[in-house]
């Protein structure tokens, strides 16, 4: 019977799911300057690749569309394009998986998906997530 079990826990622990992750988690992401490289620590390095859950606020890429496919995901509401964004670990561009499509809402938001590092420049977000379920955090 144990060899049966094996195989089954083997499978399921693939499964690549870190469960619900809060923003200090990817705070811990750094640069070494000396290295000029990016430094994973801890639980950051147990969450990349895998299937997450979030929770924050949808800053819509294209202000226009009534749905959307990319989005950028921070930790606290934007309140106006004058306000400094946050720093590239706090800042999350976020495409949805092929074929999904969502509507802009300025509730927070649960958001799941798979994490992985992507430093942009041009939004200066340092991951990137593939969406995969948004579920509106209305109180």
């Amino acid at each position: 019977m144990k060899i049966i079990y094996i195989p089954l826990l083997l499978i399921l622990e693939m499964k690549a799911f870190a469960g619900e992750v809060t923003w200090d988690t990817l705070k811990t992401l750094d640069f070494d300057s000396k290295t000029k490289t990016i430094v994973v620590n801890g639980e950051l390095k147990k969450i990349l690749g895998k299937e997450i859950t979030m929770k924050g606020f949808m800053m819509p890429l294209d202000y226009d569309s009534k749905k959307v496919v990319e989005f950028l995901f921070m930790p606290y509401i934007p309140s106006c394009m004058h306000v400094p964004p946050p720093p590239p670990n706090q800042l999350v561009l976020v495409k949805m998986k092929k074929g999904a499509i969502v509507v802009p809402t300025f509730y927070p938001i649960e958001l799941t998906g798979t994490i992985t590092l992507d430093a942009n420049k041009d939004l200066e977000s340092s991951y990137k997530l593939e969406g995969l379920k948004i579920k509106e955090l209305k109180q």
